[in-house]
């Protein structure tokens, strides 16, 4: 996905969020298929499902965002939008990785450690994000937080519990 930070809106944050969201569901249907445990192949259903809902979310939250009016604390121009495109360029998945992704899954430890980081990786871009929308918009943003976190919980339990 093109962005530009120099325009860094509204528009541009649902749409990279929806990106992110559609490459999560894309791992967790994909995944769910090609581990053998029926556990984990029923989480990940479960949590491509929540991704989907997710959409949903930013879709709405599309609707309540005004243009994003943020001026970055930096030391240089361009410093906050040198870190947002380090972090996002850096996030685990982009829809055109995810069947690299799948495909290297030998076992299914390795596709819980992929997710785990993608939740981690989405958190890390979602509370930037929170800086950036209106207080309508930071609802929205809080309560998919909470919604990684808890996607981290359940699968740092299950990693636990199976290793």
């Amino acid at each position: 996905m093109a962005w530009s930070i120099l325009q860094f809106s509204g528009e541009e944050i649902i749409k990279l969020a929806t990106e992110i969201e559609k490459a999560g569901k894309a791992f967790y249907d994909a995944a769910a298929e090609k581990v053998g445990d029926p556990e984990i192949s029923a989480l990940f259903k479960a949590l491509g499902g929540e991704e989907e809902r997710h959409l949903a979310d930013f879709q709405a939250l599309g609707r309540k965002l005004q243009e994003a009016s943020f001026t970055p604390n930096e030391s240089y121009a361009g410093e906050y939008g040198e870190y947002l495109k380090a972090i996002i360029d850096n996030h685990v998945f982009n829809i055109n990785n995810v069947d690299g992704l799948v495909g290297g899954v030998v076992v299914a430890r390795e596709a819980l450690a992929i997710a785990l980081r993608f939740e981690k990786d989405s958190i890390m871009i979602f509370q930037e994000f929170d800086k950036l929308v209106n207080d309508s918009g930071r609802e929205i943003v809080q309560r998919l937080i909470e919604q990684e976190k808890e996607h981290i919980r359940v699968l740092a339990r299950l990693n636990k519990v199976k290793w």
